[in-house]
């Protein structure tokens, strides 16, 4: 009888600890950040206008959102003293902190994409981005055409005069992207003869183009119009008018975790209908047309 007891009472243990450890590190997000008085954000340093360094913190766009963020987290936690801390990371890397509760939220040019829904979640979008391309403007005429969409060559646009057009060029790509695996599979399909090389900040694979050691940089739209503007060889680069992909870029935050992703989504879906979103935007992207502020408010939740 004792034995059967004993039995029993092992097994009601083990339930109660399977029932009270949290399915992941990431469904303690708010009482992390009351216990500590401290919100992490991480960001890339590298994507402006979306995220970079700036005198011991960060500045962006995402930066701009996930500080509202941070204040509403304060208001609802009724922190008077919270400190927001700034991590600088890369999105790879970022993944994984928020994933073990080391971020409270990665805010960057993060796409939000199925694979990395299995690590992380995501917010509702905060940009309607996509991938670009950077070149020089005395690139081959024949690739130009080709990266804007057009034929490589007068007459029929065939397959083969497509992969004429990319053949035989060195192409930059950012390590660890949904771009770099974006082009190798594009590469791969058209069985075209290319050489990929990685980069770890997309100042060196702007450099590479500007400096003639690759034909072309792949990476977000916005970011090559950002670094564009700014480099001193700026007349002498091109970011195409064609979007490869289109992609949602949002905020990291941890899994499994509906209270902190509730006080996420409320804020930006509050943003997102308010008068002062579009003075936000515009000064990291222009004016949003009628279009994109439809469809920010289509983004927002009730």
């Amino acid at each position: 009888m004792r034995y059967t007891q004993l039995i029993r009472r092992s097994m009601a243990a083990i339930v109660m600890a399977l029932l009270v450890v949290p399915l992941g590190v990431s469904a303690e997000t708010l009482e992390r950040i009351e216990s500590s008085g401290t919100f992490t954000i991480g960001f890339v340093p590298d994507q402006q206008p979306f995220s970079s360094a700036a005198d011991g913190g960060a500045k962006g766009y995402s930066i701009e959102l996930c500080q509202k963020i941070a204040e509403a987290t304060k208001a609802k936690l009724g922190l008077s003293n919270m400190e927001v801390k700034y991590t600088s990371t890369s999105v790879k890397a970022g993944l994984g902190m928020v994933a073990n509760g080391q971020l409270d939220l990665l805010c960057g040019a993060v796409t939000d994409t199925l694979e990395r829904r299995k690590q992380v979640a995501f917010s509702i979008p905060i940009f309607n981005g996509g991938m670009g391309a950077l070149l020089r403007t005395d690139a081959p005429p024949d690739l130009i055409r080709v990266i804007q969409g057009k034929e490589a060559t007068t007459g029929p646009k065939w397959r083969a005069t497509v992969r004429g057009g990319l053949a035989d060029h060195t192409y930059a790509v950012h390590a660890g992207t949904t771009t770099e695996e974006w082009v190798l599979k594009q590469i791969a399909g058209l069985r075209v003869t290319a050489t990929v090389v990685t980069v770890d900040e997309h100042a060196k694979g702007v450099a590479m183009v500007a400096d003639k050691e690759a034909s072309a940089y792949f990476a977000d739209r916005p970011i090559l119009l950002a670094y564009k503007q700014q480099s001193k060889d700026a007349d002498e680069l091109m970011v195409a008018d064609r979007y490869f992909t289109y992609e949602p870029i949002a905020l990291a935050s941890a899994r499994n975790d509906d209270d902190f992703r509730l006080v996420v989504d409320t804020t930006l879906s509050n943003l997102y209908r308010s008068d002062a979103f579009a003075e936000l935007y515009g000064g990291y992207f222009g004016k949003p047309s009628d279009i994109t502020q439809a469809l920010f408010k289509a983004f927002a939740r009730q």
